[in-house]
């Protein structure tokens, strides 16, 4: 889950001290943005069900690699933003 505390305070932080800011490095990000779109997978391999080898997986949540993880990500991060005031 985004810690969305933390993002919020970065941005406190520089607001207070009156700097500026010109990227936020969030580790892992991309993992966090929901799918909109429905996206399935073929199972990894290592982790093949053996009952079910032909089963593919619903991705909820983007991955890297993933043409949307990028776009997903930001646009979470914009939704919680203006909910949060800033412009």
């Amino acid at each position: 889950m985004i810690h969305y505390e933390t993002i919020h305070l970065m941005f406190a932080f520089v607001a207070l001290e009156n700097m500026y800011m010109t990227g936020l490095d969030v580790k892992n990000c991309l993992l966090y943005g929901k799918l909109k779109e429905e996206i399935y997978m073929k199972q990894l391999e290592g982790f093949v069900m053996r009952s079910q080898p032909n089963k593919v997986m619903h991705l909820k949540h983007a991955l890297y690699g993933l043409k949307q993880a990028s776009l997903t990500w930001w646009q979470e991060l914009e939704e919680f933003m203006l909910t949060q005031g800033f412009k």
